[in-house]
């Protein structure tokens, strides 16, 4: 069995792949703590393997993504003490199912380059891949496959939480439509602004990239929040796969191990 694990700024999610399988076993998502040692993350994830009935030994090989460099070391150590594995660490000079067209390619994140990977392999041709994660992330791959580059803009989430937490009177709120854009309720108005606005900013990114390089891109969407965005506005992704950056991370484990 594989485990496959992808850290980021605010969660890590993880999975476990069996031989074979393009979907994995299981995953989870859990906060991402940058103050946890190797031992602890050992009990982490043990604790959630035992839960599906695997045991450390039944895990034969393991790797990861991560966008939190500190935390790094302390993956690696886990995984050689836990279960006597020596992981696979996602890196721009590893083996790509894709070529680099892009003047700094170490300023790529791995959970780009992940998703970039299952992109290209599963589903080649002229993508736009967007992950709503802590930031909203465009990645362009052309039909050779090649990575182009993208644009980052800030993350749905840090946004929020941005705005509740430097205003007074405005109150948390859970992202979703508010099914019109004017809000009968300060709660609704906010909704309606982060909704119909991050609406906005998807598509004017994704008109101005096809504008550049060509209307015959697709858009494959991916993270969190993406399935409640295609499912209150459907049109925007041609595709969606919330589990993008796992299937990535499974595919790299098998052209680096």
């Amino acid at each position: 069995m594989l485990l496959v694990v992808d850290v980021g700024n605010t969660n890590t999610v993880f999975g476990i792949f069996e031989n074979g399988q393009t979907a994995p076993l299981f995953h989870k998502r859990t906060v991402t703590r940058k103050d946890r040692t190797s031992d602890e993350l050992g009990l982490f994830f043990r604790g959630f393997l035992r839960e599906f009935k695997i045991e450390n030994e039944m895990i034969t090989g393991a790797i990861y993504s991560s966008v939190v460099p500190t935390l790094n070391p302390i993956l690696d150590r886990m995984f050689l003490d836990w279960f006597k594995i020596e992981a696979v660490r996602v890196d721009y000079r590893m083996n790509l199912p894709f070529s680099i067209s892009y003047p700094r390619p170490y300023e790529i994140g791995a959970d780009r380059l992940v998703n970039a990977a299952a992109v290209a392999v599963d589903s080649p041709g002229k993508s736009i891949v967007i992950d709503l994660g802590t930031a909203t992330t465009f990645c362009v791959i052309n039909e050779r496959p090649e990575y182009l580059g993208g644009v980052i803009a800030p993350g749905l989430k840090v946004s929020m939480d941005a705005l509740t937490k430097n205003t007074s009177q405005l109150p948390p709120i859970i992202f979703q439509s508010p099914g019109k854009i004017l809000g009968d309720s300060t709660i609704e108005s906010i909704q309606a602004g982060f909704f119909f606005g991050w609406i906005g900013l998807l598509e004017g990114i994704i008109r101005e990239i096809k504008r550049e390089k060509g209307q015959d891109y697709r858009v494959v969407g991916t993270g969190g929040l993406v399935t409640v965005i295609d499912s209150a506005h459907p049109g925007i992704f041609d595709r969606i796969d919330p589990l993008l950056t796992l299937r990535g991370l499974q595919i790299l484990h098998q052209m680096n191990s």
